[in-house]
């Protein structure tokens, strides 16, 4: 196969799994949470989990919104009962952010699909024998963060 087909193969295949991958996730947040969390709060508590009670600044740079936009995300939470807020140590002008029960068992079931996602992805690969794979994965990753 020639590269400029190659390339084209890959793109198509990026573009299906992109389309495919916000589908599903918005299917299983709304069926993991009773319709009750959009895509972008299901995010943020991904966020608030993997960072071990972060302020809010961390959770806006990290969805890439204002400060504003992701302190309504946040208020949402709160009132749905996944999240809470609690004074920062040393400055009372922050609040961290931890999960509830609620959020713990929504962020468990919305990690299980991404278990899932990357245990399809290497069903048949040995990682030590394919390293080329984290690369192009490193390499896919350092670009989209460049944007």
């Amino acid at each position: 196969m020639e590269k400029n087909q190659t390339k084209e193969l890959i793109n198509n295949y990026l573009k299906e799994i992109f389309y495919r991958v916000l589908d599903i996730q918005a299917k299983q947040v709304s069926i993991a949470t009773e319709k009750r969390l959009s895509r972008t709060e299901m995010h943020s508590i991904e966020i608030i989990k993997d960072s071990g009670n972060p302020i809010l600044t961390y959770v806006a740079d990290k969805l890439r919104v204002s400060k504003a936009t992701a302190s309504v995300c946040i208020d949402r939470l709160v009132k749905k009962g996944f999240v809470l807020k609690k004074l920062f140590a040393g400055d009372r002008r922050k609040y961290s952010l931890e999960l509830t029960d609620t959020g713990e068992l929504c962020y468990s079931q919305h990690k299980e699909f991404h278990d899932k996602m990357v245990d399809a992805l290497l069903y048949d690969f040995k990682l030590d024998e394919y390293p080329e794979l984290l690369r192009g994965f490193r390499n896919m990753a350092d670009f989209f963060n460049k944007y």
